[in-house]
């Protein structure tokens, strides 16, 4: 395993005492190279969702991969050990859609209820042309049940599951009138109940991405598209299906990188988070420069908050901060996680953080090239599923980068401690495996500086200077 510590401490004059955490990088876990169409390999390829974590287990899927190329699910211990495949979708009838007996395409993060994992399948089945399954799993890859095929009625679930009250929600891509559902069935498959069908008028939305968060007897989610913006909306139903409405319509806005005049961000792709009642979320693109934005609005439709818009930057290239994040956030103490699927310094994501109320948003890890054999990036590409905490240590997934994605953890716990002294700037660390490094610039070379020893004391020759630890 290849670690990589980084964190950006930029040097003013005027800088205040403060403690600012280096974070240690791990790539876990790679998924092996694929061969063929669909694309199969022995352990899973393209893991789109988050991570759920259950004592020291993560728990996961990949969309494609397995050796049918139809996706797998997965286990892997927090320290990298024991991977297992626990399970690995059957073939199509099609290459990538058509009928199989347990679905095909696993989009979400799982969710564990009564000791098994539930999951979605966005295709295969055996209803129609393969609209898609729910399934479940016991932890240990025992006893796989596919308990519900989609018919055209309501097909393609793209989010996870939830669960309330033994009762299970989710929602479809496509299906019921063409533009996707709302929908509850209880864990053993029965009472399986559409409970609301998009439209795609302006008063409904189209297209819902991303799972349902629950408060009472009312659902909210986002659509990706629709709504009298166009740019998708975050609505509200109950949990009888009664009483859609659209709390917020989100503008419609041009596509990654092309600058606008949207504010509100467009095309949330991802489920929401709830905290009191406030909602928190993300879109994929919008906002002033195209890239997205970090939102908040309430539980009843009322104070819309672009806490963050992601910085200019063109499509697939660099920028300060990151683009088009789709995964859920997280809270950790006043702050949320998430990450951005593209962007920053070197192009390839970010995992950022921002306090709950729109202030101090810092980047913290910029995706980079750890270089292995035939000059695979180790490190990750495209961290679309967000992230999961535990023990100071963040957990997630890359779509691409390793061979065909890689699981990561984030340790967030080495301190780069700095204060000033008159004008000087003094920096300590209590592990000695790193290196102080310096540069003039964010996207400048870093170098190790000479004979660094902890406490260091820098003399300003210039107007700012950044550093960072990394690995011996």
């Amino acid at each position: 395993m290849k670690v990589i510590v980084q964190r950006m401490l930029l040097f003013i004059a005027t800088l205040l005492p403060a403690i600012a955490p280096a974070q240690t990088y791990t790539d876990l876990y790679t998924f092996a190279p694929y061969t063929g169409d669909p694309f199969a390999n022995t352990n899973g390829a393209f893991p789109a969702g988050g991570l759920l974590l259950s004592s020291n287990v993560l728990y996961g899927t990949s969309s494609a991969g397995g050796t049918n190329g139809q996706g797998v699910i997965f286990s892997i211990n927090t320290d990298g050990s024991h991977f297992t495949d626990l399970h690995t979708f059957a073939a199509l009838s099609g290459t990538y859609t058509g009928n199989n007996p347990d679905g095909a395409a696993p989009y979400d993060t799982l969710l564990l209820y009564s000791n098994q994992l539930y999951g979605t399948a966005k295709v295969g089945g055996t209803a129609g042309f393969g609209y898609g399954t729910l399934f479940r799993i016991n932890t240990d890859g025992t006893t796989f049940t596919n308990f519900h095929n989609f018919s055209d009625g309501a097909g393609g679930p793209h989010g996870g599951l939830i669960v309330s009250s033994n009762v299970l929600y989710g929602t479809t891509l496509s299906g019921g009138t063409g533009y996707g559902t709302v929908f509850r069935i209880n864990p053993d498959g029965s009472s399986f109940t559409n409970l609301h069908s998009f439209t795609a008028l302006t008063n409904d939305a189209l297209g819902p991405a991303g799972g349902l968060v629950i408060s009472g007897n009312t659902l909210f989610g986002t659509t990706s598209g629709g709504g009298n913006g166009g740019g998708g909306v975050v609505f509200s139903v109950s949990t009888g299906g009664k009483g859609y409405t659209n709390l917020f319509n989100f503008q419609k806005g041009p596509g990654q990188g092309q600058s606008s005049t949207n504010t509100t961000g467009s095309e949330p792709y991802s489920s929401l988070l709830l905290l009191g009642g406030t909602l928190y979320g993300t879109t994929l693109y919008g906002g002033t420069n195209g890239n997205g934005v970090i939102f908040a609005v309430n539980t009843n439709g009322t104070g819309f908050t672009n806490l963050h818009t992601f910085a200019a930057g063109a499509t697939g290239a660099t920028n300060t901060d990151g683009a088009s994040p789709q995964g859920q956030l997280l809270l950790v103490g006043g702050s949320l996680y998430g990450t951005a699927a593209n962007g920053g310094y070197a192009g390839y994501g970010t995992v950022f953080a921002i306090n709950t109320n729109g202030s101090n948003f810092r980047v913290v890890y910029q995706f980079v090239e750890i270089l292995g054999p035939n000059y695979v990036n180790l490190g990750g590409v495209s961290p679309v599923g967000g992230v999961i905490l535990a023990n100071n240590t963040l957990y997630g997934t890359t779509d691409s980068g390793g061979y065909d994605g890689n699981i990561f953890s984030l340790n967030l716990g080495i301190p780069l401690g700095l204060q000033t002294s008159g004008s000087d700037l003094v920096l300590n660390w209590t592990n000695t495996a790193f290196s102080l490094q310096a540069a003039p610039s964010l996207t400048g070379n870093f170098t190790n500086i000479p004979n660094a020893t902890s406490p260091y004391t820098n003399v300003p020759a210039a107007g700012q200077m950044f550093f960072r630890l990394q690995a011996n």
